[in-house]
């Protein structure tokens, strides 16, 4: 019976460790917003929210202690300078409401950041794609009334671009939402993964002998 009971109690533990990474991954963190460099000043309007002067260009932005290249996708809500209470989301499930995103506008966003994309971009080049994200989230809620820097020739261009996409991920938190590419997992995950892996080599271990000690085959080969 003991050695039932620890068998058991072993083959829990993957499936323990499974479900505290669940919950880990809905924890939220800070996000700061160091401005838009490089970027550009221009008009727009959103139906319903505001018409005015905008930055565009990358955001320069701290997720969680680390900087990272970003862009807006939230047409209706201004930026706070730091939030404690962001969270990753998939492309397609950002930006939150009342803004919208579907897969098609997520995939054509991860195109043309592949496409056009640069950490070293010029100022009008960061603000071309700035726009061209806001004209893909937005439709036809949104409008350009100053300089589009080039924006519509890269939606033009992103018609017929076939490569891969960049892997991107949502920022979501009650200021903007943003488009950030992922980033490695961190050594906590890592570790977690690494644990997972003991737990599991442990777990056949344990069945092996258990299976061997009562005169009983391993049928699950």
């Amino acid at each position: 019976m003991t050695r039932k009971v620890l068998f058991l109690a072993i083959l829990l533990v993957p499936m323990s460790l499974v479900l505290l990474a669940s919950t880990s991954q809905a924890n939220t963190f800070t996000v700061q917003e160091l401005g838009v460099s490089p970027g550009a000043v221009t008009k727009i309007s959103v139906s319903g929210f505001y018409t005015g002067e905008v930055n565009a260009g990358i955001v320069n932005l701290v997720v969680d202690g680390v900087a990272m290249n970003g862009f807006c996708i939230d047409l209706f809500h201004f930026s706070l300078s730091s939030s404690s209470s962001y969270q990753f989301l998939p492309l397609a499930d950002a930006p939150k409401t009342p803004g919208t995103m579907n897969a098609t506008q997520a995939s054509q966003i991860s195109d043309l950041w592949a496409m056009a994309y640069s950490p070293t971009m010029t100022a009008e080049q960061a603000a071309g794609m700035q726009i061209a994200i806001w004209e893909i989230v937005g439709g036809s809620g949104f409008s350009v009334l100053g300089n589009e820097f080039g924006a519509s020739a890269l939606l033009s261009e992103l018609q017929s671009y076939s490569g891969p996409g960049a892997n991107l991920i949502a920022l979501s938190g009650p200021g903007q939402d943003y488009v950030v590419q992922r980033v490695p997992e961190s050594g906590s995950t890592l570790a977690f993964f690494a644990l997972a892996v003991l737990a599991l080599a442990f777990t056949r271990t344990f069945r092996l002998s258990f299976l061997t000690s009562n005169g009983l085959k391993d049928r699950s080969r």
